[in-house]
């Protein structure tokens, strides 16, 4: 199965806005995310989706991060959700979940997976699951139906836990891995590494962009961050998770093209994607 390449600006097109439109038009992601000591991660997340052209984003984390979400992101809502029933009274609002960011894996950890898939399956609402979310994910399929729309971006440890196997293992056929995952969880996955893959079923494509400099903390919580900003506006699973992987690796090199690898952060790729949006 040979992977086609991205066409960029077709999906670019997809985001199109009419003049008489509000924030409502433009959907809602839910970011649960942040755990005790991660709360970076959840910012990042909650800051893309905004920045990729969401029109709300709430951020459910624990209350320790509130204030510092609020100097970091003003326009991001924030919640304190420090118990899965507290988590409960903000997952009918959204039309896109992000779980995973700094989730960590501990007891409040469970309770948001539990909570936010087993009411996303209810609602069929789509999802977008990364970071400590998949590497929790292999356990709770075992109790829960997941919802019928759902993305999976797994790098490659993640990707290895995910069927139960060896990173080296993936790395013997990437292709193959990341159809073996989609199969298995009935997911659009993105299989980061040098060459992310996006796949569902027979469908697969491939990023040939990107550089070393990315290869660093929180890039992957952006990443979720862009592609459900995307879903919100209601472009379908593959190709939200396509573009949002395209406009990802485009920044990181054009971080690279005006600076160099060495300093890029997670945070510069969300300040510069506006020019990188503007490629259409």
């Amino acid at each position: 199965m040979k992977p086609k390449v991205i066409n960029f600006k077709k999906l670019l097109k997809k985001l199109s806005r009419e003049s008489n439109t509000h924030k409502g038009d433009y959907g809602h992601v839910l970011v649960i995310a942040g755990n005790l000591g991660f709360g970076g991660a959840a910012l990042l997340a909650a800051k893309a989706s905004l920045k990729s052209g969401a029109g709300l984003v709430t951020l459910a984390t624990r209350s320790a991060h509130l204030q510092a979400a609020l100097s970091y992101c003003p326009e991001v809502m924030t919640k304190q959700v420090d118990t899965g029933q507290t988590l409960e009274n903000h997952l009918d609002l959204p039309s896109i979940i992000c779980l995973g960011p700094g989730l960590d894996k501990n007891y409040w950890s469970e309770q948001m997976m539990f909570k936010s898939i087993e009411r996303a399956y209810k609602n069929n609402t789509p999802m977008v699951i990364d970071a400590d979310g998949l590497n929790l994910l292999p356990k709770f399929i075992k109790k829960l139906k997941l919802p019928k729309s759902i993305i999976l971006t797994p790098h490659l440890g993640e990707a290895a836990r995910l069927l139960n196997t060896s990173i080296e293992n993936v790395l013997k056929n990437k292709k193959l891995a990341a159809k073996k995952i989609s199969k298995k969880y009935n997911a659009t996955v993105v299989l980061k590494s040098h060459e992310t893959l996006i796949c569902k079923n027979e469908n697969l494509f491939i990023c040939t962009k990107g550089n070393p400099g990315m290869a660093t903390a929180g890039m992957g919580d952006v990443l979720s961050g862009i592609i459900s900003g995307l879903i919100a506006q209601k472009l379908n699973l593959i190709d939200a998770a396509c573009l949002g992987v395209e406009l990802h690796a485009q920044t990181g090199d054009l971080y690279s093209q005006l600076y160099n690898q060495q300093s890029l952060m997670p945070s510069d790729i969300i300040d510069l994607l506006p020019s990188v949006f503007n490629e259409k």
